[in-house]
């Protein structure tokens, strides 16, 4: 699904939701890590927000895992632009 054809809401959720203000920040081209997470938008849940919505609403979120010390990755979210 082409960015343009993304929805600017998701459906059936309440504006100020936690999965619609990370689906925004998304939307907006931000990168978004579990830690960004929990200090932004104050939840531990991204992944599976996530989750929901790339299987319930086909959100073509991707992801990669990133380094942050020699023994510690984690993964950062984005949509493609």
């Amino acid at each position: 699904m082409e960015q343009s054809k993304l929805p600017l809401a998701l459906p059936g959720t309440k504006p100020n939701s936690d999965i619609s203000q990370i689906y925004l920040r998304l939307l907006r081209g931000d990168i978004i890590t579990s830690m960004d997470a929990v200090f932004a938008d104050h939840t531990i849940c991204l992944t599976q927000y996530i989750s929901i919505m790339r299987r319930k609403y086909n959100i073509p979120v991707q992801d990669e895992w990133m380094k942050v010390s020699k023994r510690k990755k984690v993964k950062k979210y984005w949509i493609a632009r």
